[in-house]
């Protein structure tokens, strides 16, 4: 049976067996150490849930019948914790109605074992269950070394950045020509939307990891968008572009990361205005929460394309872009998913519904 059988990962693969019976949890057990494997075993599901807490296996054969808890229960509380979700447990039951299989399914196993056990036929089965679980351990390693060395690169970015806004505040000087005063405050400017993009794809990735702090102080919205509009006016004027702000004349006062809803406004504000056509109307406008509980709405108001049903929530992905009839419509790299990202991490949400006629209104809900 050896020479037909070959496992490339049997040696570092940890299986747990979980069968009260005794008899069947050794011949399990016994059996498949001989073919390599590091084996491991449990009498009850109460035992084997503390087992896999502190030393998740790499695959579980897990029996029905038990007492306690039976293995349904187990099988479903694994797949409830995020933790153990992506363990493959095999089910070892001498249970063959249909009604049993599809329990076993809802739970979350991957496969069934019928007892008496066939040994080739549970070789195979605990095989490619492993070698699927190897698959995904490689995949999320390769994502990790990827994140890593995108925040490295990303970090990196900022030395040679940083040198070309030096050079260019140099030349940004009334000793040096209109025209050369003028490319260096180009280059300025450009410099500080990849000095953004840079912070955006950093806070993302923490954010993503979830090892951003939220540094939260109360702050006056009504203050803070008053400011945010007249940051935004001269880009507005280009487009000869009306920019309104709509707002309670008091104080609204909000418990917030504001650096982080400043980037998020600065990206709705930005796009509406990139997105709409000269000689119209931008609104930026604050509701109060209107009860306890009640969230305050922040809306970005435009007249631009429009965003088609089909694509309000892709254009919050990473990276999305969404064409219609030639128009990229709102998205630039991670502008949108920062803008989600950030609401969340506040416990709001942001969504786009449309305009009559004609436009979008993105809607930021925050507690």
């Amino acid at each position: 049976m050896k020479q037909l059988f070959a496992d490339d990962v049997a040696s570092d693969s940890h299986i747990l067996v979980v069968d009260d019976d005794e008899k069947s949890r050794r011949l399990l057990h016994d059996f498949l150490k001989a073919y390599g494997y590091q084996m491991s075993e449990a009498v009850d599901g109460e035992e084997a849930l503390r087992r896999i807490c502190e030393s998740p296996p790499d695959l579980i054969l897990l029996d029905v019948m038990m007492p306690k808890l039976d293995g349904f229960d187990v099988c479903r509380r694994l797949k409830e914790d995020e933790r153990t979700q992506m363990i493959p447990v095999l089910l070892v039951t001498a249970l063959s109605d249909r009604s049993d299989r599809l329990k076993g399914i809802a739970t979350g196993a991957a496969d069934f074992i019928t007892k008496p056990v066939d040994t080739l036929e549970l070789l195979f089965r605990v095989r490619n269950a492993l070698r699927t679980k190897h698959l995904y351990d490689q995949r999320n390693t390769l994502l990790r070394m990827r994140e890593e060395l995108s925040d490295m690169i990303v970090h990196d970015l900022r030395n040679p950045l940083m040198s070309i806004a030096l050079c260019a505040r140099r030349l940004d000087s009334t000793d040096n020509a209109p025209a050369v005063v003028n490319l260096a405050k180009e280059i300025l400017g450009q410099t500080q939307l990849l000095d953004n993009f840079i912070s955006d794809l950093l806070t993302v990735s923490k954010m993503e990891q979830g090892q951003l702090t939220l540094q939260c102080a109360t702050e006056d919205l009504v203050e803070r968008l008053h400011a945010a509009v007249q940051n935004h006016q001269a880009m507005a004027e280009a487009k000869n572009i009306r920019l309104l702000l709509v707002a309670p004349e008091g104080p609204v006062y909000a418990h917030m990361d504001w650096n982080l809803i400043a980037r998020l406004l600065e990206n709705l504000l930005e796009n509406a205005i990139k997105f709409s056509p000269r000689d119209t109307c931008v609104t930026l406008t604050l509701t109060p929460a209107d009860g306890p509980g009640k969230p305050c709405l922040i809306q970005v108001e435009d007249e631009g394309p429009g965003i088609p049903l089909g694509y309000r929530e892709t254009i919050f992905e990473k990276y999305g872009v969404v064409k219609m009839k030639d128009i990229e419509l709102p998205q630039t790299g991670l502008g949108l998913s920062f803008c989600r990202m950030a609401a969340e991490a506040h416990g709001g949400r942001i969504y786009v519904a449309p305009r009559q006629p004609r436009g979008s209104i993105f809607t930021v809900e925050l507690p």
